[in-house]
């Protein structure tokens, strides 16, 4: 059998260590005749062979090695062969192996690869554009590719050398480009350029891709020592897809700016996914910037399932405690606008928060917490407009179906109460961010108010003291205090005491009824009553 023969079969053998040495071997041969069964191992075959490298091994790509003997044996022909023309604008085939295949054939074919660069397809125009190295690329012809119609195209007109890149036109191009794609890469080749924080903030505030908006905050996390861009980022903390959300709350872990610290505190209340609440509390200076949150991070702290979540919140404990700072609202509109909004996000009215932002619409009629919003508004009244946002967060979890599992009437005093307290904390750190000149992240309603595990008697107790009850002599109340043992106590001491007609509870109770009750609420069972 004729060498060439045997060349032949082997580019055809399964095994790609025989088809890289054939291929190696055909481009010394010069043969045209195996133009055939080289071309179609250049566009074909994918396979990568490990081989000796100097000092260590490397990989060796079998389609690339055709394409290296197909430019050997084509350099000593004149014109282009047809076989080659014809499969360059086969879309059957791989654009990035034709691409291969007209770098390694050379300036010979560069009137093939131009005549794909100007055809009306846009693969075949992609391919002539992929044939030259980003590295051997010129300004005019990044700009003939940034010009193009194919989004593909484009993309790779923004790979050019450095010195080549013209901020300018990424600029255009992250603004812009009607695919999101293209305004994402151009973002990211500006990462790193001398361009300002607003470019960025601003295509930020306006993007509609998650995509491009995650590239955007690592834009502007690269320039997060500049306050303003610490507070683009914050603004993304309420971004409606989790992936932006957690790459904002990374980008803002090692920030030194106090509005970060507040921004992730808010954030923290109203966070569902648990990965993004994760990133949030990786910020070390949490407590510090955001005191207020001491209480919510021990609840969190002590019921973490994951040795990871345990060791992240017990750094944060383990920071100085800071005392809480006496909250400061400004009776402005923002301030004001800004409460309301999160009173209509925990009700859920969308009505109310389209009608905040344009008082042209006609006014939202609902329940009695919705109406107090709207009037609070009218009047311009911050205080109205508090206790409103209060009532309103009350209200609603002491309805919501879920906090009545565990317990039907421990679980939805808890939750309401804490969404109370938690409302004010979100009001505090609301005013916080507006006098540093930032605006809080999107309105969210409350999470995490009762946590997995929880005991309904000390979950309750964590926002019900006993003395609370003892001053309002409020029995009912003492009696959702007390474990198991000390109500039956409790009750059986009452029945022994008036064993035809015990005293009721919901009117007013005598001093040794409501001691009694206490008594029990405390745990400090004695026979002192018996």
């Amino acid at each position: 059998m004729a060498l060439n023969d045997r060349l032949r079969d082997a580019l055809r053998d399964p095994n790609p260590v025989v088809r890289l040495e054939a291929a190696r071997a055909a481009a010394g041969s010069g043969d045209h005749r195996l133009v055939e069964p080289l071309l179609e191992v250049a566009l074909r075959d994918t396979a990568e062979v490990r081989v000796p490298s100097g000092l260590g091994e490397t990989y060796e790509h079998v389609g690339d090695a055709a394409a290296v003997a197909l430019g050997e044996i084509l350099s000593r022909r004149s014109g282009i062969d047809t076989r080659v023309a014809l499969a360059a604008e086969d879309l059957h085939c791989d654009d990035d192996r034709v691409a291969t295949l007209l770098y390694y054939l050379g300036p010979r074919y560069e009137p093939l690869r131009q005549r794909l660069e100007h055809h009306e397809q846009p693969r075949l125009r992609l391919r002539a554009a992929r044939a030259v190295l980003s590295i051997n690329r010129t300004a005019a012809f990044a700009a003939r590719l940034l010009d193009d119609p194919s989004p593909l195209v484009r993309l790779e007109g923004l790979q050019v050398p450095a010195h080549l890149r013209d901020d300018a036109a990424g600029l255009r191009l992250m603004r812009i480009d009607p695919d999101p794609r293209v305004r994402a890469e151009a973002a990211m080749l500006l990462r790193f350029t001398a361009t300002g924080v607003e470019p960025f903030a601003a295509a930020a505030r306006t993007e509609p891709d998650p995509a491009v908006r995650t590239a955007l905050v690592a834009c502007l996390a690269h320039r997060r020592r500049d306050p303003q861009a610490v507070r683009a980022i914050a603004g993304l903390l309420g971004d409606p897809v989790a992936q932006v959300r957690r790459a904002a709350a990374e980008a803002l872990r090692d920030a030194t700016d106090p509005v970060a610290g507040a921004a992730i505190g808010l954030r923290v209340l109203a966070e569902p996914d648990d990965d993004v609440l994760g990133a949030l509390l990786r910020y070390r200076s949490l407590l510090a910037d955001a005191p207020e949150l001491r209480p919510v991070i021990e609840r969190l702290h002590r019921y973490a399932n994951f040795d990871d979540d345990r060791r992240t919140l017990g750094a944060l404990l383990a920071a100085r405690h800071t005392e809480t700072r006496p909250p400061r609202y400004t009776a402005d509109g923002r301030f004001l606008r800004a409460v309301l909004r999160q009173a209509a996000d925990a009700l859920g009215s969308g009505t109310l928060a389209d009608w905040l932002d344009d008082p042209g619409r006609p006014v939202p009629v609902g329940p009695p917490e919705l109406d107090e919003c709207v009037q609070a508004w009218t009047a311009m009244d911050v205080e109205r407009a508090l206790n409103a946002a209060e009532n309103a967060a009350y209200a609603v979890a002491l309805d919501d179906p879920a906090h009545a599992a565990p317990d039907p009437v421990r679980g939805p005093t808890t939750a309401a109460r804490r969404a109370l307290q938690l409302t004010r904390v979100a009001h505090t750190l609301t005013a916080r961010l507006l006098a540093a000149g930032a605006e809080p992240p999107p309105a969210a309603p409350l999470q995490r108010l009762l946590l997995p595990g929880e005991d309904s008697i000390e979950a309750l107790r964590s926002v019900l003291s006993v003395d609370e009850c003892r001053r309002a002599r409020n029995v009912t109340w003492l009696r959702l205090l007390m474990r198991p043992a000390d109500e039956a106590w409790y009750l059986e001491t009452l029945r022994a005491a008036h064993p035809t007609s015990p005293p009721k509870e919901d009117g007013e109770v005598s001093e040794w009824h409501l001691n009694l009750a206490v008594t029990a609420a405390e745990g400090r069972r004695t026979t002192g009553y018996r």
